[in-house]
């Protein structure tokens, strides 16, 4: 009866303390999942979660404040994770965080790693998606590095080539190692434009000079460059000569038509002097033909003959008696008397 007694004692002391160690482990699971406080429920969008978890843990600059509650696949290109966060880190979350994927330490769990914001949003709400960033990929990080080292490997054959090249004294470079004439003169060109720049410089330090004294002096140029009255005089003068032109405009136009109508007239007479020239008209045939001209010299020594006898016939007929009464008549009427 005694070993059945202590039996039993011992058997209540032993489920007495599993179920003491199962409610210290239910405690510290459900503090570790915050499952007797106040949730937060947010979500956010990947495309690749990387071997996420739900339970794995979720930090908040670098504390942990929540866990991933479950991963759910919208489409065949994005991946919901919904988060579960202590209710306490709220106020700090803004609607403006950035979530992203990493790992605890080089080999440990993925985890969700929270980013604040610019700090000027309101605080998230029950039910938030937030933004995502997405980190290169391990594999995509080893392949980047494989074609790095790759095209480094090509760089340094080539370098290699070229090194060995200018050692044989190929090429322009190993020429320019190599030849001191050409060294020569590279210095001498150096030299050159050492020299001008300086010339460059004296003459920048001259027209520095030329400035300050223009600006100093009261001359013409100092007025042109600074006095306003100069500026408004030539624009005056500028008007005033405006004006003048437009009174001699009508002149002007004036002079246009006459000597419009002197082009016309100069043609006129050039064409009137080449009939003359050629002979054609009356007046080239006289210049030109002797023969008319001879003919109208006659002409005119027989005129002036016909007029000397018309005149001795006239004077005959005055001192004839059948007409020199006639001739007394005329004369006493034009108030004359005739000689007896």
């Amino acid at each position: 009866m005694a070993t059945k007694t202590e039996n039993t004692v011992k058997l209540g002391i032993f489920i007495t303390i599993a179920v003491a160690l199962f409610i210290v482990g239910v405690y510290f699971i459900g503090s570790e999942e915050n499952m007797f406080g106040a949730n937060l429920r947010i979500s956010t969008v990947f495309s690749n979660v990387n071997g996420l978890q739900p339970g794995n843990n979720v930090r908040y600059s670098g504390i942990n404040v929540g866990t991933v509650e479950s991963i759910v696949l919208l489409d065949d290109t994005t991946v919901q994770v919904n988060l579960k966060l202590d209710r306490n880190v709220q106020p700090y979350i803004k609607k403006d965080a950035i979530a992203s994927i990493g790992s605890d330490g080089l080999v440990g769990s993925m985890l969700v790693n929270i980013s604040p914001g610019a700090g000027n949003e309101a605080m998230v709400e029950e039910g938030d998606v937030i933004d995502s960033y997405s980190r290169v990929e391990t594999d995509e990080l080893l392949n980047t590095l494989g074609k790095t080292n790759e095209n480094i490997a090509l760089i340094s054959n080539d370098l290699l080539r070229i090194t060995n090249q200018m050692t044989k004294g190929k090429g322009t470079i190993a020429m320019l190692l190599r030849d001191t004439l050409l060294a020569t003169n590279l210095r001498r060109a150096v030299f050159n434009l050492e020299a001008t720049s300086a010339h460059l410089q004296a003459t920048g330090a001259e027209l520095e000079g030329f400035i300050a004294d223009a600006r100093e002096s009261p001359g013409l140029l100092n007025q042109l460059l600074y006095d306003t009255t100069v500026l408004a005089n030539v624009n005056s003068s500028i008007s005033q000569i405006d004006t003048v032109a437009a009174r001699l405009e009508p002149f002007l136009q004036e002079l246009n038509h006459s000597a419009s109508d002197i082009s016309a007239s100069s043609a006129t007479l050039r064409s009137l002097l080449e009939d003359l020239d050629s002979g054609r008209g009356a007046a080239g045939m006289l210049l030109k033909d002797s023969i008319p001209a001879e003919d109208i010299r006659q002409i005119l020594g027989n005129l002036n003959q016909g007029a000397a006898r018309f005149n001795e016939n006239m004077e005959a007929l005055k001192h004839n008696f059948l007409f020199r009464r006639y001739f007394r008549k005329k004369k006493k009427q034009e108030g004359e008397v005739p000689p007896p």
